[in-house]
C-alpha cells in the first residue's frame, strides 16, 4: 500500500511539472540581445508555416505539421519602418518620444545619465540605466549619441524599438537571388535559433537543387564533398561564410545531405561564441545538431560549449576553412554563379549563407594568448565581474567608458592600456572621468604602451620601452572594427529598419 501511494505521489508530481513545460512550448520564446519578442512578430493572422505550408492558430509558437519553433521568423515578420511623418504634421507633433534602453547591452556606465540636459529623466539602478521619468524627455537624443553600446534608442507612439536588419524574406533569402543570410546578422541571437536555421536553409537550397534534373548529390562519405577548389566550370553548390552556430549547423546539413560546400571562417572556428564576453550561456534545454545529436551544455559556460563545438567537428568530418577572410562577394549576371574572393584565391558557387555575427569585425592585438576564452571584445554586464584583475586596451569612449563602469565602487582592479600619449579622441567628459579615476587609484593608466603577450594568468606589456607584467583574468580589447553593414552593402544586400511595436 505504501508502495503504491509514493507511486501516484511521484506520477502526480511528474504530470504537475510536465504540464508547466508543455505550457511554456505554447508561450513565444525568450530571446537574448538584439531579438524582438511579444506582440511585435506575428500580430494578426500568422499565415502558413514558412517551412512546410501548414496552416498556423493565431498564438501558435509551434508548427503543427514540420514542428519549426515559429519565434525563428519573429523578425521577417515585423512590418518595415516607414519614412518618418512630415515635420510639422499633427502626427508628427503629437508623438513624444523617449528613450529605450536595452539592459542587456548597458554595461552602467552613467554616460546618457550625466549627459542629458533634463535632469533626472534617466537614472542608473542596479547598474544599469533605467527610464526614471519618461515625461521629462524632450527628444535631445544626446543620450543616443553617447552611450558607448548602442543601448539606446529614441522611440515614438506605440513603437518600442525599430531594429536595423537585412532584407531577408522567409527563406532567409535576401533581395539578392541566391545568397541567404542566417543567424544573429538576421537578427536572432539565441544559439538554438542560429543552428535551426543554419539547418532549415540548407533543407531549402537541397530541395532547390534537386528541381535541377543534372545536379547529383554526391557520397558524404568521401572526400569529393569538399573539393579543394570551385571554380566557374565546376563550382560549389553552397559557399557557407562564418562557422558559428549557423554555419557550422548549415555545413553538417550540407555534408548530411551530399551537398558540394566549403565554409570560410575568418577567425577560429565559433569565433562568436570565443568572443562572447558573458561568463555564461543560457543554454536551457537540448538542440538536435546535425549528424551528432542532441547539444546540451550542463554548465552554460563559454568554455565548455567551445569544447563540445570542437567535438563536433573532430566527430562528424565537416570541414572548416579557418583563418580565411571572405573581402567580396558577386553574382555573375551571365552564369548566376557567384564568385568570392579571400586574400589567396576566387572561388565559385551556386549558392551563398552568410552566417556572420552581428556584431561585425573586432580589430585584434595580433599576439600570443590573444584566442585564450578570457579574451573579449565588447562588455556586457560589467556589475557581473567582481574582485577581478582587468585589462581593458583602447584609447576611445569606448574602452574609457568600460574601465570606469568595471573600477565603480572598487569592484575590480582595473588597467587600461592604450599606445598613444593622450586620449585625444574621447570625449572631453570622458577625458575628465578618466584623469579622476587615475588620481583616485581606481583606474591604472598606462600610455604608450602595448600588449605584447596574454597568459592564463598575465599580461606582458611593452610600456615606456620597459616590460610590465601584469596578474590578470580578464582582457577587454576595444580598439574598435568594420561593422556587416560596409560588407552587405558591397554585396547588394539592402539594410531595412523593422519595427517592434507595443
Amino acid at each position: 500500500m505504501d508502495t503504491l501511494v509514493s507511486l501516484l505521489i511521484g506520477v502526480g508530481v511528474t504530470f504537475f511539472f510536465l504540464r508547466r513545460y508543455l505550457r511554456k512550448l505554447t508561450a513565444v520564446e525568450s530571446v537574448q540581445p538584439g531579438t524582438p519578442s511579444g506582440s511585435a512578430a506575428g500580430a494578426g493572422s500568422p499565415g502558413p508555416c514558412p517551412r512546410c505550408g501548414q496552416p498556423l492558430s493565431p498564438g501558435s509558437a509551434f508548427c503543427p505539421g514540420c514542428g519549426a519553433a515559429l519565434a525563428m521568423w519573429n523578425v521577417h515578420r515585423l512590418a518595415i519602418r516607414e519614412s518618418s511623418s512630415p515635420a510639422g504634421s499633427d502626427e508628427a507633433e503629437n508623438q513624444r518620444p523617449r528613450p529605450v534602453i536595452n539592459a542587456t547591452l548597458c554595461i552602467g556606465c552613467g554616460s546618457c545619465v550625466s549627459e542629458c540636459p533634463e535632469t533626472g529623466t534617466l537614472a542608473l539602478a542596479g547598474g544599469k540605466a533605467i527610464l526614471a521619468n519618461p515625461d521629462r524627455c524632450t527628444g535631445h537624443a544626446r543620450c543616443v549619441d553617447v552611450c558607448p553600446t548602442s543601448a539606446i534608442s529614441l522611440a515614438f507612439g506605440n513603437t518600442l524599438q525599430t531594429l536595423r536588419v537585412p532584407s531577408v524574406n522567409e527563406r532567409f533569402e535576401t533581395n539578392v537571388p541566391g545568397l541567404y543570410i542566417v543567424g544573429e546578422l538576421g537578427g536572432m541571437a539565441l544559439i538554438k535559433t542560429a543552428i535551426n536555421e543554419g539547418r532549415l536553409v540548407m533543407d531549402h537550397i537541397f530541395r532547390r537543387l534537386g528541381e535541377d534534373d543534372s545536379w547529383k548529390p554526391v557520397d558524404s562519405g568521401t572526400p569529393d564533398v569538399v573539393p579543394a577548389t570551385g571554380s566557374e566550370v565546376d563550382p560549389f553548390d553552397i559557399v557557407i561564410v562564418g562557422a558559428g552556430p549557423a554555419g557550422l549547423s548549415a555545413g553538417l546539413t550540407s555534408l548530411q545531405h551530399g551537398i558540394r560546400y566549403a565554409i570560410f571562417e575568418q577567425g577560429e572556428v565559433a569565433s562568436t561564441i570565443r568572443n562572447y564576453p558573458r561568463q555564461k550561456f543560457l543554454m536551457a534545454e537540448p538542440i538536435e545538431i546535425p549528424l551528432y545529436g542532441s547539444l546540451y551544455v550542463g554548465d552554460g559556460t563559454k568554455e565548455a560549449l567551445l569544447a563540445v563545438w570542437e567535438s563536433i567537428i573532430a566527430n562528424t568530418g565537416v570541414k572548416v576553412r579557418t583563418n580565411t577572410r571572405v573581402d567580396t562577394v558577386k553574382r555573375s549576371g551571365s552564369s548566376g554563379l557567384f564568385s568570392l574572393t579571400t586574400a589567396n584565391e576566387t572561388v565559385w558557387t551556386r549558392y551563398v549563407v552568410l552566417a556572420l555575427g552581428k556584431r561585425g569585425t573586432p580589430r585584434k592585438l595580433g599576439v600570443n594568448g590573444e584566442d585564450l576564452a578570457k579574451v573579449a571584445y565588447r562588455l556586457i554586464e560589467a556589475e557581473s565581474y567582481e574582485n577581478a584583475d582587468i585589462l581593458v586596451v583602447g584609447g576611445g569612449d569606448s574602452a574609457i567608458e568600460a574601465a570606469l563602469a568595471l573600477s565603480r565602487s572598487g569592484r575590480n582592479r582595473v588597467a587600461l592600456a592604450y599606445r598613444g600619449s593622450a586620449f585625444g579622441r574621447a570625449r572631453e567628459r570622458n577625458q575628465q572621468a578618466i584623469r579622476e579615476a587615475q588620481d583616485k587609484g581606481t583606474i591604472l593608466v598606462m600610455f604608450n604602451t602595448e600588449v605584447r603577450e596574454i597568459g592564463p594568468e598575465n599580461v606582458s606589456l611593452e610600456s615606456g620601452g620597459d616590460t610590465v607584467e601584469l596578474p590578470n583574468r580578464y582582457v577587454f580589447v576595444l580598439i574598435g572594427g568594420e561593422s556587416p553593414e560596409t560588407f552587405l552593402q558591397k554585396t547588394g544586400v539592402e539594410i531595412v529598419e523593422k519595427v517592434i511595436s507595443a
